[in-house]
């Protein structure tokens, strides 16, 4: 989840369990909403490394109790015995919160490192929810500025985020429903998925893999759809739209489930082995994070040839894909250099070189 509801959600938390001070209690939940994502930093040293590592250990179900446990700690430290017990619960509360909305989002989630690097996600929330957001803000801001009349307010808000929160993953579940219904009639499709899209829990990408490439279809689940029996997907119409130069998504709308567009991808053809090993640890890492990945241009240039993947998982209409891959190679078919990022011209060395 984006920062503003990180904090919120700490805020919160650190105002509705007991504590030996207010103040002191929020700024614990700020530090402990964050302590979580230090591991955003690695941006800097490259983005292959960001990708690879990024929602890695802190994110654990094993760093919740050791980062809650050091944070008690230092409490104790600075503060007295007394902060021990009441740090130590809210660092549990507010961690476990931090990897429950990340694992909501569809980035992916490494919650059993360093055992494995799997990731996982439930793929219920967009990763900017701004109903969830104002729902934990508006519970701060209650328990804050209106203190006379106790937690009450706090819970209430914070029960609303949740029934929100599972709302949205019923929502997930109507919306897989259609989708593995949709691919259920197209040969050769499979691993049917149901990601979130901006502002509206009925809005939802259906994506779907198979032996040829990728679908993806883009649907607003009826309110009735919601609650009852769901309107049968179909008939679809089948298109296969080009990326604009600058990688951004075709325009689309989101369809009731009875008259839905299917947008086919077909990677192009271009085996790993094909690549020297340099540039294959870079697609390699690449193709680890993707969950969607799309190999769709492979160009000459200046006598060499650029690549450009990128992860269909993030598509929302009209919009640039947020992490475009580019890999150049020379002449003699050696990594001249990659990129990471929004999509550009031509690929520079910033984020890596030969």
């Amino acid at each position: 989840m984006d920062p503003v509801t990180h904090a919120a959600s700490g805020l919160l938390l650190s105002q509705l369990l007991p504590s030996p001070s207010r103040a002191g209690a929020a700024i614990a939940g700020l530090a402990l909403t964050f302590l979580p994502d230090v591991d955003y930093f690695l941006v800097f040293l490259d983005r292959l490394t960001f990708i690879r590592y990024h929602r890695g250990f802190t994110h654990s179900l094993l760093a919740v109790p050791l980062f809650a446990l050091l944070v008690a700690a230092a409490g104790r430290l600075l503060g007295g015995p007394r902060w021990f017990r009441p740090l130590f619960f809210l660092g549990l509360a507010v961690l476990g919160a931090h990897l429950l909305l990340d694992l909501a989002t569809s980035y992916g989630t490494q919650v059993f490192s360093p055992f494995t690097r799997r990731k996982f996600t439930l793929d219920w929330l967009f990763i900017i929810d701004p109903y969830f957001t104002v729902l934990l803000l508006a519970g701060t801001t209650a328990v804050w500025f209106w203190p006379h009349r106790g937690r009450a307010p706090g819970w209430f808000f914070l029960a609303a985020a949740g029934a929100y929160f599972l709302f949205c993953g019923y929502c997930h579940h109507r919306a897989l429903s259609l989708a593995r219904e949709l691919y259920r009639g197209i040969p050769g499709e499979n691993a049917a998925a149901a990601l979130p899209q901006p502002f509206s829990c009925r809005r939802w990408q259906l994506m779907a893999s198979g032996p040829y490439g990728f679908s993806q279809a883009f649907v607003a689940l009826p309110f009735g759809a919601l609650w009852g029996q769901p309107p049968p997907a179909g008939p679809t119409e089948i298109r296969s739209s080009p990326l604009d130069q600058d990688c951004r998504a075709p325009a689309a709308s989101y369809d009731p489930p009875g008259s839905l567009v299917v947008q086919r991808w077909c990677p192009l053809n271009r085996p790993l082995g094909v690549f020297p090993p340099e540039a294959r640890q870079v697609v390699d890492t690449f193709l680890e994070f993707a969950r969607f990945p799309l190999l769709y241009s492979d160009d000459q240039l200046g006598g060499g040839r650029l690549l450009k993947w990128l992860d269909l998982r993030f598509t929302v209409p009209g919009r640039q894909f947020p992490f475009v891959l580019q890999v150049r190679l020379d002449r003699g078919g050696r990594l001249e250099n990659w990129t990471l990022g929004r999509c550009t011209g031509a690929a520079s060395n910033k984020d890596g070189g030969s």
